[in-house]
């Protein structure tokens, strides 16, 4: 078996216990009467929620969805479902006056149309003037990166703001109700930079999945029997309209969770060459590197170069 498979193998069983007992320590060490997660629809934050509630019971977890006006359907019905799975009552509260009260709808000019699908309809026209089908995965790198008031850079705007929004929301109702700020975040994310700096997907009291790859986080949810159709579905970031699937624009996850392991055990670019696609392996590693930025901030005199 190839070694770079071996070390994304994961015991389910032991890795759910070793997360379990972090949550729950965690909780005591802060102080806090229990936990609040951002339940979205996704696989990741269905992941944390199940372990948080497996960790401290249903009734010390509290599960919040936050939609806005951009935010499908179908996820919002997804969190709810797990949320009655789980045996929780789903908080919900719309965001959408606050992203307008910040001024954030504005930073695209399709605030004024009505349709979702009509929304998505011209970013995705708006991007295939600036990014071709074939390399539409530079998306990625451009936004890390991107010209002063371009399409890119007003589109990362609109996006990340929702979710500094979601930080704020959260963490206001924590505060109320003595509680900690369980984040979802998991490594391939962490270390492709596909997540808001300062958003609800990077701040939090713990991220209890942050050390775990993607691919080893659909290991774990088929372990904790996440229903179907959360664990099957496509990952959704669900943030701006016409933007569908994560791993569209990230590439295949098991593919570049392999690369990043590899990377991460300091296997020289060359080594890399000879086991994966060169385009993608520039690609994973140029995100990678652009994004440190995103892992490393604020920068400040104590800090030791």
């Amino acid at each position: 078996m190839d070694k770079t498979v071996q070390e994304l193998e994961i015991n389910p069983s032991e890795v759910s216990n070793e997360i379990e007992i972090l949550i729950k320590n965690t909780m005591k060490k802060l102080n806090r009467a229990g936990a609040v997660v951002g339940l979205s629809g996704g696989l990741d934050s269905a992941v944390t929620a199940t372990l948080t509630v497996r960790s401290l019971g249903k009734a010390r977890v509290h599960l919040f969805n936050m939609p806005e006006k951009d935010s499908k359907p179908i996820h919002k019905k997804h969190a709810k479902k797990l949320a009655n799975y789980l045996g929780i009552k789903l908080k919900k509260q719309s965001i959408t006056p606050m992203v307008r009260a910040a001024k954030g709808y504005r930073n695209l000019p399709i605030r004024f149309i009505p349709s979702r699908k009509i929304r998505g309809a011209l970013i995705r026209f708006g991007k295939s003037k600036l990014i071709s089908p074939e390399n539409e995965e530079d998306l990625l790198f451009n936004r890390l990166n991107p010209v002063a008031h371009s399409w890119i850079a007003r589109g990362n705007a609109y996006a990340v703001t929702k979710h500094r929004m979601r930080m704020v929301l959260l963490y206001q109702y924590s505060e109320l109700n003595n509680l900690m700020v369980v984040g979802a975040a998991n490594r391939t994310e962490w270390l492709t930079g596909t997540f808001s700096k300062w958003g609800v997907d990077h701040c939090a009291d713990l991220m209890p999945v942050l050390h775990l790859y993607r691919s080893q986080l659909e290991v774990l949810a088929e372990y904790l029997d996440i229903p179907d159709y959360i664990r099957k579905k496509k990952a959704d970031p669900d943030i701006i309209p016409g933007i569908e699937t994560k791993d569209k624009l990230l590439g295949n996850f098991s593919l570049v969770d392999q690369i990043l392991v590899e990377s991460e055990n300091d296997h020289d670019i060359h080594q890399l060459y000879e086991k994966f696609d060169q385009k993608t392996v520039d690609h994973v590693l140029s995100l990678k590197k652009m994004s440190a930025q995103m892992r490393e901030s604020p920068y400040n005199l104590m800090l030791k170069s």
